[in-house]
C-alpha cells in the first residue's frame, strides 16, 4: 500500500466534453482503478455551500483499495488510509467533514479524521462483509448490511458509544441500507431479488415491505430526492419513478432509462447516469421530467443483466462469464468481479456536490476507471 500522507500528484487536468462542452475535471489519471464513492455518498467534502473544493476518492494504485482526498487548490491528493480489507464503495463523509468513515471485509467500521491523518475503529460486528455507510443526517448513527455464511443483516452503529448492534437478521440479500434524510429512526433498504423496497426502525421494529413489485418490475437504485419523503428509483430500463415512503403514492417522473440517480440537497434537480443506449449524464427536472444531457462519460458499465427488465436469476449467477469480461477483482461486497451487475467502477455513479453546482463521476473510457467532475452550465438545467 501507499502511506498514508503520500501526495499524489501531476494527474489533474482541465478538459471539454467534445458533444455538449462541458467543463471536465479529471482528477486521476493512473493506470490502475480510481473511482468516486458511491452515489448515495457524495465525494465531494462538506460542508460546501458555495463551491467543492475537495473530492474523496478509492485508488488500487497501491495493490488494495484506499482512500485519497483530493484538492482543488493544490491539484494534487493525498493518502488518507492504509486499511486491510476496505470495502471500496463503502466511505462516507460525516456531515461536519471532519471524518471519513468505512467497513471493512472482516466486519469492521473504521474513521480516518482527514486533517490529522488519523485513523481509529470506531466499532466490530464479529464477523462478516459489511457495504456501504449511510449516516444519520446529524453523524450519530451509521447503518450498514452485513453479509456472513449465507445469512444478511442490517448493523446499526452508535458513534458516541463506539457499539454495533444487528437489528435485523433475514436470508434475503439485504443492500444499500440508508437514513431517511430527517429521521435518524427511519431506514430504508433494498431487499433482492424482490420484493425490493424496506424499511425498518432504528431500533429494529417495524420492519415493513414499503411496495410489492412483481418480477418484471426491475426496481434499482433507491434514493431520497432532497429532504423529502420520496424516494426516487429506476424501474429499469422503462422509468424514472417516485415514491412517498409515508403515503405510498407512486408516480413517474421521467419514461427514461435513468439507472443510478441522485438528488441535489434542495431536491429541486436529479443527476442519472444511462445505459443500454448510453446517453450520458443527465438532468432532471423531478417536478416536470424534463431532462438535458449535461456530459458523456463514456463508461464501459458492465454488467450482464442491464440488458433485461428482471433482476438475476440463479442461473445467471453461475454461467460462465462471456469473453469481454474483466478478471480484476473488485466490487461493492469484494467479491469475485460481479459480471451480472458490475462490476461497479466500470459504472459513472454520478452524485452532486453540497452546493449543486458540480457532478462527480467515474469513467474507464480510456481503459482504467478514473475519477472526473464536470461543471453544471445553469444552460442546461431543464
Amino acid at each position: 500500500m501507499l502511506p498514508i500522507g503520500h501526495l499524489i500528484q501531476n494527474e489533474y487536468a482541465e478538459q471539454r466534453d467534445p458533444r455538449t462542452g462541458a467543463k471536465l475535471h479529471r482528477l486521476t489519471t493512473d493506470p490502475s482503478t480510481n473511482h468516486s464513492l458511491f452515489f448515495l455518498n457524495p465525494s465531494f467534502r462538506p460542508p460546501s455551500p458555495f463551491t467543492s473544493t475537495e473530492v474523496a476518492y478509492v485508488t488500487t494504485r497501491g495493490g488494495d483499495p484506499q482512500i485519497c482526498l483530493f484538492d482543488f487548490a493544490t491539484k494534487s491528493a493525498r493518502v488518507l488510509t492504509d486499511v486491510a480489507g476496505l470495502m471500496p464503495f463503502s466511505p462516507a463523509f460525516d456531515p461536519e467533514g471532519k471524518h471519513l468513515y468505512y467497513t471493512t471485509a472482516n466486519g469492521r467500521i473504521g474513521r480516518v479524521d482527514i486533517d490529522a491523518g488519523r485513523q481509529e475503529i470506531v466499532a466490530t460486528t464479529g464477523g462478516g462483509q459489511l457495504g456501504e455507510c449511510g449516516l444519520s443526517r446529524d453523524g450519530s448513527f451509521i447503518v450498514t448490511a452485513s453479509r456472513s455464511e449465507g445469512r444478511f443483516s442490517l448493523v446499526v452503529v452508535d458513534v458516541a458509544a463506539g457499539t454495533a448492534a444487528t437489528i435485523h437478521e433475514s436470508e434475503m440479500q439485504m443492500i444499500h441500507a440508508q437514513f431517511h434524510p430527517c429521521d435518524d429512526t427511519f431506514i430504508e433498504y433494498a431487499g433482492h431479488p424482490i420484493p425490493r423496497m424496506w424499511a425498518i426502525g432504528r431500533d429494529g421494529s417495524d420492519n415493513r415491505c414499503l411496495y410489492e413489485n412483481q418480477w418484471n418490475e426491475f426496481i434499482v437504485h433507491e434514493s431520497f430526492l432532497g429532504d423529502s419523503d420520496e424516494m426516487i428509483f429506476a424501474v429499469w430500463p422503462y422509468r424514472l419513478a417516485a415514491r412517498n415512503v409515508r403515503t405510498g403514492v407512486m408516480r413517474t417522473v421521467a419514461e427514461i432509462n435513468a439507472w443510478h440517480m441522485a438528488s441535489n440537497r434542495s431536491g429541486t434537480l436529479i443527476v442519472t447516469d444511462t445505459n443500454h443506449p448510453d446517453r450520458g449524464l443527465l438532468l432532471i427536472n423531478p417536478r416536470t421530467g424534463r431532462h438535458n444531457i449535461l456530459c458523456h462519460p463514456d463508461a464501459s458499465s458492465h454488467g450482464s443483466q442491464w440488458h433485461h427488465d428482471h433482476p438475476a436469476t440463479p442461473d445467471a449467477w453461475t454461467s460462465k462469464p462471456g469473453p469481454e469480461t474483466d478478471a480484476r477483482v473488485l466490487s461493492w461486497m469484494e467479491m469475485k468481479v460481479d459480471t451480472v451487475y458490475g462490476p461497479q467502477w466500470t459504472h459513472p455513479h454520478p452524485a452532486f456536490d453540497d452546493s449543486g453546482h458540480r457532478v462527480v463521476y467515474t469513467s474507464d473510457a480510456a481503459g482504467d476507471a478514473q475519477v472526473f467532475v464536470v461543471e453544471i452550465d445553469t444552460a442546461v438545467i431543464p
